[in-house]
C-alpha cells in the first residue's frame, strides 16, 4: 500500500515540467479565440474577489485574471504582499487584514481565488475567517500533499526558505491542516497536464457537501490565463451565496472540463 501511494504522488514527468512555459503560452494564446463562450456565464454581482498569486509570483502574475473578473462586474483585488516566496506569517496576517477591510468596506463576503501555493493561503484564510469568505477557488493547489513530495519545485522552495524551516514545519508553526477543507463552498481546479504538482495532490477528499474538484486541460503556470479555467471560475463566482450548486457542464456549449466530486 505504501508503494502505491508513493507512486500516485510522485512529481510530474520531466516532459511536462520542461514544457510548462511553452504550454502556458498556448493557454494564454487561446483567450482571444475563446472570448465568445467566456462571456456565456452571467455577469458578476459586484462582490469583491481577492486573488492570491502562486509561488515566486506577485500581483503582476494575476493581472489577466483580475482584468477578466473586472470585465464581468466583480471587484478584484491582489494580495498586496509582494512576491510569494513561501509560507510567511506576516503575509498571512496582511491578507487577513485586507480580507477584513474588503468585507467591511463592501458589507459582504469576499470570494478567494488562489493559484498553486496561493490556493493554500486562500483555504487557510477561509478557515480562519469563514464569516468573511463567500467561497474559495484554488488553481492547481497541492493541499493534499503536506510533505511537498509531489512537486518539481520542492528544491527551489527549500532554497528560498532555508531560514524558515521546511514547508511541513511552516505548516505546523501556523497550525495549518492543509488537507482539511474550508467550511465554505470550495472548488479545486486541477489538470492532469500539470508539470509542477501531481494532479492527485490537488483533489479534495471529504469535508462537506459544497466541495468539488474540476478537471481542465491546462499547464500549471498557465491556469491563471487558461480560457477553460476562467470560464469555470466565472461560472462559480456567478452563483448566489445561498444557492451554491456543483459545476454543471450541460449548461454550456463548447470545450468543457470534467467535474469530479
Amino acid at each position: 500500500m505504501n508503494y502505491v501511494l508513493k507512486e500516485n504522488f510522485r512529481a510530474p514527468s520531466q516532459a511536462l515540467y520542461l514544457t510548462e512555459p511553452y504550454r502556458a503560452m498556448i493557454d494564454l494564446s487561446t483567450l482571444y479565440l475563446s472570448e465568445p463562450w467566456l462571456n456565456s456565464p452571467k455577469g458578476g454581482d459586484g462582490h469583491p474577489v481577492m486573488v492570491i498569486p502562486g509561488f515566486t509570483s506577485g500581483d503582476r502574475s494575476t493581472v489577466v485574471l483580475r482584468k477578466f473578473l473586472s470585465s464581468l462586474g466583480y471587484l478584484p483585488c491582489g494580495w498586496k504582499q509582494g512576491v510569494n516566496f513561501g509560507i510567511r506569517h506576516e503575509a498571512f496576517e496582511g491578507m487577513a487584514h485586507l480580507l477584513q477591510q474588503l468585507s467591511e468596506q463592501y458589507e459582504c463576503r469576499v470570494s478567494l481565488v488562489g493559484q498553486s501555493l496561493g490556493g493554500i493561503y486562500a483555504r487557510e484564510l477561509a478557515k480562519l475567517m469563514p464569516e468573511n469568505v463567500r467561497q474559495v477557488i484554488s488553481l492547481g493547489s497541492p493541499f493534499n500533499d503536506p510533505e511537498g513530495n509531489c512537486s518539481n519545485v520542492s528544491d527551489l522552495y527549500e532554497l528560498l526558505n532555508n531560514e524558515h524551516k521546511s514547508k511541513t514545519a511552516q505548516f505546523e508553526d501556523e497550525q495549518w491542516q492543509i488537507a482539511v477543507a474550508p467550511p465554505v463552498p470550495t472548488t479545486s481546479i486541477y489538470s492532469k497536464y500539470d508539470g509542477i504538482c501531481h494532479w492527485r495532490a490537488c483533489l479534495q477528499h471529504g469535508g462537506h457537501e459544497k466541495i468539488e474538484n474540476i478537471e481542465v486541460l491546462a499547464s500549471h503556470t498557465g491556469m491563471g490565463v487558461s480560457a477553460q479555467v476562467l470560464f469555470v471560475m466565472a461560472d462559480r463566482l456567478s452563483q448566489r451565496r445561498d444557492q451554491w450548486k456543483p459545476f454543471n457542464l450541460g449548461r454550456y456549449f463548447g470545450i468543457f472540463p470534467q467535474t469530479n466530486t
